[in-house]
């Protein structure tokens, strides 16, 4: 597997970034099975435009409720 090159512009390199304590403690997970998720809170999508209102959507509140987090993209 080939690894990606750097790109010429930045002052690091991808050794610098993975060997980076701040980049190995997010490949170290904080939370386990059945331990309660951080609060925060999210903007609620408008129906029909999917565009983020002004109403917010706190995970405190879904405490009773499956959920699903998505991060990313479909594409």
């Amino acid at each position: 597997m080939s690894r990606p090159e750097t790109p010429s512009d930045s002052p690091l390199s991808l050794e610098d970034v993975m060997g980076s304590p701040g980049y190995q403690s997010l490949m170290t997970p904080e939370l386990g099975p059945a331990d309660p998720a951080y609060p925060f809170d999210l903007p609620r999508l408008d129906p029909e435009s999917h565009r983020p209102s002004v109403e917010r959507v706190r995970l405190a509140e879904l405490a009773d409720t499956p959920v699903a987090l998505v991060f990313g993209s479909y594409t």
